[in-house]
């Protein structure tokens, strides 16, 4: 394989330039992903993350409304809630509770560009809308079954 092999036409490398060594877990692969104006969530097995930029972004800290561009990552067993935020007139956002997160203070723009937040898109949010779905069914968060007659054989 030649270098020729390894570049696209415009000249930038594909693979690293690490001799092979650069491996991805299956953990660390995203299994849900959803864009908003906010930036970027994705869903592995085991974390959340929040991929804050985009426009809008860059926009809010060019502004110095707030702290928009950035990267948080969340286990999943430590979230506790999930809430999607639904405003008249604003877009919509993901919010996401875990032990010392940030509290909702009912200001639209405080609470959206939070570090537990992030900003939907302005139409279709459909994927915001399965990522809680399924971080609501995860296996943690099912109750423990119960057994119909504890401590008692079936009668016969």
């Amino acid at each position: 394989m030649s270098d020729a092999d390894t570049e696209d036409p415009a000249g930038t490398r594909l693979e690293p330039n690490d001799g092979g060594r650069t491996m991805v877990t299956a953990s660390e692969i995203p299994l849900l992903v959803a864009d908003g104006i906010g930036g970027r969530l994705e869903v592995t097995e085991e974390q959340v993350r929040l991929l804050k930029g985009g426009v809008f972004g860059h926009a809010v800290e060019l502004l110095w409304l707030g702290y928009s561009v950035g990267e948080k990552s969340m286990p999943v067993r430590t979230i506790t809630s999930v809430e999607l935020v639904e405003p008249l007139f604003l877009p919509n956002f993901i919010r996401f509770s875990y032990p010392g997160s940030p509290p909702l203070t009912g200001s639209y723009f405080r609470d959206a560009l939070a570090e537990n937040a992030l900003i939907m898109g302005w139409f279709d949010n459909r994927p915001f809308y399965r990522i809680k779905a399924w971080l609501e069914r995860w296996p943690h968060r099912s109750p423990a079954p119960v057994p119909v007659n504890p401590g008692h054989r079936a009668p016969r």
